[in-house]
């Protein structure tokens, strides 16, 4: 079977072609990238699916670069607090579930995020109490990186006013009677030993409504980071014929400590899922205060982040995934915590002859220091982004952070790239969301959707609408060690193609987020079509 997209607009992510009007695919390949006349001279006179699209654009299949793909689908379950603007709205919708759930359920939740409210406090154990007396409960930060629980829930995790902070952890607690305020910062660890676990059957439903998202956004593969057991979910999927994105599946530095098969490293698997990078954190998050900085932060001179993994361990937690044949993955958002990445991926790659042969990442990449630019060139390494995060992130970066310190390396897009280091984009979805339109025009405008701040947050650092698409393509094929096979149109490789409603290139980027895709297709098949059947 054969099939061809022809009278549109081609950005083929080639530089040596980069535009055309047409492509040819037969089976799963793509066999034809030029005018409509070569396409159809090279497919013949054979069974031939026709799709005539003037006026759409055409990329090499959106790649997510960085998200948690099953977790994705689980929030869809869950109580969302992403869009609530205020404490008391979120307690309303804990409420509303807790009228009908039984006693004694958990009860779960995610995306809040207090510099949305009106008055961005931080929320308490009491909050929660008042909300959902009879059921523990845990609300997890849009971040992921604080949970904010009731009193029901510390009991039954047994955490007292005498529990430890974990390592690179920590429990708030009241100032004055030293008991634990329902806010744990890296620590939400605590609470989910006792929670009950989603089996086997829940996870590969989340996979399957993750998918049909990723779909309906254009996304032909996603980068996930998630456990083995996930691993396994997407497997069993993926035997009964019901995975149909490309999977780079990312595990934790833990999982190194459980039985693996030798062949069990990146790139094992198939063209549909394959092992992908070990996963190590730095530091947390910013909107939690946990992001490791070099100085403290603005608007709390004692506050100075959490160095979730210290160098030592995280340089020898790297020769232990190097020494199974891995490449490494490192959550690194503040600036301090990115020299820590740095100097333990060099200490790491000490007396190991492969590795300059290492694709190495390191994750968020939210602020960086001048100094560290070089190094980061030097050692070959992919900052791997999530431009969709200015959105939400900008005043609170320049809250926290400061005006000079986010103008000399906040969301350094364009500096990276001026240096030589490449950058992949992804949404780090569930936290934001997994439309990669959004993403498209953070990096390009640097401003949110209401198109504020006015003339962009630090303009200088825009990207172009060329730069941000290889972004979600071309350069996360790389990382992936897929690039012979995937990231670009050209002939040979295998069909992942998006097809959006209008040409980006042309519409204002003020029409980009209503801007939806028309069809996705994976290996030559259609998995997505907007309209229906647009067969000719």
């Amino acid at each position: 079977m054969s099939l061809a997209l022809l009278s549109t607009r081609v950005f083929t992510g080639d530089p040596e072609r980069p535009w055309a009007e047409a492509i040819g695919i037969t089976d799963n390949l793509i066999v034809a990238v030029g005018s409509n006349q070569t396409v159809k001279d090279v497919l013949g006179s054979g069974k031939i699916e026709i799709y005539e699209l003037p006026g759409r654009l055409v990329t090499p299949g959106l790649v997510d670069a960085h998200c948690h793909f099953s977790h994705l689908g689980l929030s869809l379950l869950r109580i969302d607090l992403s869009d609530q603007p205020s404490l008391a709205d979120c307690i309303r919708l804990v409420a509303r579930k807790a009228s009908t759930a039984a006693v004694g359920e958990w009860l779960i939740g995610q995306g809040w995020n207090q510099f949305k409210w009106r008055d961005p406090k931080e929320p308490d154990r009491q909050d929660l109490d008042r909300a959902a007396p009879d059921h523990p409960a845990i609300m997890y930060r849009a971040c992921g990186h604080s949970a904010w629980v009731n009193t029901k829930a510390l009991h039954l995790a047994g955490i007292t006013r005498d529990t430890p902070d974990p390592p690179g952890a920590r429990i708030e607690r009241d100032p004055k009677t030293g008991e634990p305020t329902g806010l744990l910062r890296e620590a939400g660890g605590l609470v989910e030993r006792v929670m009950p676990k989603p089996g086997p059957e829940d996870w590969q439903a989340a996979i399957l409504a993750s998918q049909q998202a990723a779909f309906r956004f254009g996304l032909t593969q996603v980068h996930t980071f998630e456990s083995l057991s996930r691993w396994e979910a997407m497997k069993s999927l993926e035997d009964e014929g019901g995975l149909k994105i490309r999977v780079h599946h990312s595990i934790q530095a833990g999982d190194l400590n459980r039985p693996i098969p030798d062949a069990f490293r990146t790139g094992y698997g198939s063209e549909r899922l394959w092992v992908g990078h070990v996963k190590l954190f730095a530091d947390g998050s910013l909107g939690s205060g946990t992001a490791l900085l070099h100085e403290p932060y603005s608007d709390d001179a004692e506050l100075g982040g959490i160095a979730v993994t210290p160098v030592d361990d995280m340089a020898e937690s790297i020769k232990q995934a190097y020494g199974h044949g891995f490449d490494i993955a490192v959550h690194a958002i503040g600036d301090r915590a990115t020299s820590n990445c740095l100097a333990a991926i060099a200490a790491g790659r000490e007396g190991i002859p492969e590795a300059a042969s290492q694709r190495d990442r390191i994750e968020h990449v939210q602020l960086i220091r001048k100094e560290d630019i070089h190094r980061f060139k030097q050692l070959g390494i992919v900052a791997s982004v999530q431009p969709v995060f200015l959105h939400t992130d900008w005043h609170v970066a320049q809250q926290r952070w400061g005006h000079a310190r986010c103008k000399a390396g906040g969301y350094a897009w364009r500096t990276l790239l001026d240096a030589g280091i490449p950058a992949q984009f992804g949404s780090d979805a569930p936290v934001e969301s997994i439309n990669p339109i959004y993403g498209l025009h953070a990096a390009v405008t640097r401003k949110t959707p209401s198109g504020k701040p006015e003339g962009g947050w630090f303009p200088a650092q825009r990207l172009t609408l060329a730069e941000s698409i290889s972004g979600f393509t071309r350069v996360a094929a790389w990382t992936a060690r897929k690039e012979n096979r995937l990231g670009a149109l050209k002939e040979g490789r295998l069909a992942d193609i998006t097809v959006f409603e209008r040409d980006l290139f042309e519409a204002p980027s003020t029409d980009w987020l209503g801007i939806e895709v028309e069809m996705t297709i994976i290996g030559g098949d259609v998995v997505y079509c907007k309209k229906g059947d647009r067969r000719q």
